[in-house]
């Protein structure tokens, strides 16, 4: 379902229609919408609505515009009623440098009582920053805000700050913005891991094209994810479950998400092979960091058996909507080169064509030529190469094998692209790699094909 991460209903813009706000919400698909807190007058109001609107949730805090109204009394009223059930964070809080209504000092020193706040109850942080980047970070930074996490809501900084941002814990909040022609969050939002942002509207501010001058609510939210969805080349669905299960994993602390076998992306079944990879690539998440993937935990605790693989992706094919099987997930399909032509054989009757992602090291795994066997269950080879050259190859891609993997890797290529296969080389759009370069290598064998991929900061999403 859709979630609007960050608005305020309380505003009087939805004084004389906030029923027919929540219900043009829900009909929208918005399941839950996080009313956050900005001032002092206002804590009644957002505790209110959450009480009287099942859909609706609150977050406590002082703006910082409003930070020169903070004392020792309102830090009472906000720790008396921040462990309330339906009180998920803590803001919104943080800098406000463009409008500087409250003087700056104050406004720091009101940012650390609040982060204090929340380190001292467990909440994550609804943070606030207008031209004040640098500010906010280091005081996150010195203050721990990292052990509880929170949304940098609003983000419109540069792709070094959404970095900066994910770096500290948190995620990014997308709204309406990033529907604006001259917008220059989407080159920002395409660079993001799926696994770092939520969706919000700001309502009754920024509101999405095409309703721009007017007020913003939380039904607009889906505009928002629909734009996403383009800017990231997946379908609205995918979106909606990335910034949920985000939303929940951060706010509501649902962590224990089964690891899928077999997950649908991009119109595609994809089937979680393995674990176990013969490369440890720089840029690479598997032994970094929560591998969630549009909100699919990816973290297998054993490899599945011929059996769950089968199993799994019967249980999704149901329809006509899907283009192919993918053998994927974080690890090297080909570790497990019996099992997946298993796989393939008794799933042959889904009349899908199948797609191997591979590093190449297939011969090296399983010492000898596999290309003929692949030939006879899949139909297309996606080849990560991501260097052009041996020694980039080992600088970046580590591999198990040290400098003869390479080697195995380009004849690999080299065969599949002589053989029925279709084969496909990619390299990541990463600073690190020439894909210039790899795109020449490429281009000289015959048969194979080229593609860039879209670097996700650490991830290697496909």
């Amino acid at each position: 379902m859709l979630i609007d991460s960050h608005a305020h209903l309380t505003m009087p813009q939805f004084a004389a229609d906030l029923d027919a706000v929540i219900d043009r919400a829900n009909g929208c698909g918005v399941g839950e919408v996080l009313d956050i807190g900005y001032d002092r007058a206002g804590m009644d109001e957002t505790l209110a609505l959450a009480d009287g609107y099942g859909s609706v949730y609150a977050s406590l805090g002082l703006h910082p515009h409003e930070a020169r109204n903070y004392d020792d009394g309102f830090e009472d009223e906000l720790k008396k009623n921040i462990m309330r059930r339906k009180v998920l964070a803590v803001g919104e809080v943080g800098l406000d440098y463009y409008r500087d209504l409250s003087p700056r000092d104050i406004q720091r020193d009101v940012f650390r009582r609040q982060i204090g706040l929340a380190l001292y109850f467990g909440k994550p942080i609804v943070v606030h920053s207008r031209q004040a980047f640098e500010d906010v970070v280091r005081i996150l930074e010195e203050e721990g805000a990292k052990e509880v996490g929170g949304i940098v809501h609003a983000f419109s900084g540069s792709l070094e700050e959404a970095r900066r941002v994910i770096d500290l814990g948190f995620l990014i909040g997308i709204g309406g913005p990033v529907t604006y022609r001259k917008s220059k969050l989407p080159d920002v939002v395409s660079r993001l891991p799926s696994n770092a942002f939520v969706l919000e509207t700001d309502c009754p501010y920024l509101p999405p094209e095409p309703y721009r001058g007017k007020r913003n609510e939380p039904a607009y939210v889906r505009l928002v994810a629909e734009k996403v969805a383009g800017i990231l080349g997946v379908t609205i669905e995918d979106i909606e479950r990335a910034a949920e299960v985000n939303y929940r994993y951060l706010l509501h602390g649902e962590r224990d998400i089964p690891p899928r076998i077999a997950y649908e992306l991009k119109g595609n079944i994809y089937v979680n092979v393995t674990g176990s990879c013969t490369n440890n690539c720089r840029f690479c998440v598997r032994l970094r960091r929560s591998n969630f993937l549009y909100g699919y935990n990816l973290n297998l605790v054993t490899d599945p058996t011929v059996d769950e693989m089968v199993a799994a992706v019967r249980e999704l094919a149901t329809g006509d909507q899907h283009r192919e099987i993918v053998f994927c997930g974080y690890g090297e399909p080909t570790c497990r080169l019996h099992d997946i032509l298993a796989v393939a054989r008794r799933l042959s009757d889904l009349g899908l064509p199948f797609r191997i992602n591979t590093n190449g090291h297939g011969n090296l795994i399983n010492r000898r030529n596999i290309v003929p066997e692949l030939e006879g269950a899949v139909q297309k080879v996606s080849v990560s190469l991501n260097a052009p050259d041996r020694d980039t190859y080992m600088h970046l891609c580590r591999p198990d094998a040290g400098v003869r993997a390479f080697d195995s890797l380009i004849d690999f290529i080299r065969k599949a692209s002589a053989s029925a296969l279709d084969c496909e080389v990619t390299a990541l759009d990463c600073p690190e790699i020439d894909t210039d370069r790899c795109r020449t290598l490429v281009e000289g064998i015959p048969g194979a094909r080229f593609r860039t991929r879209k670097f996700h900061f650490n991830t290697c999403e496909d």
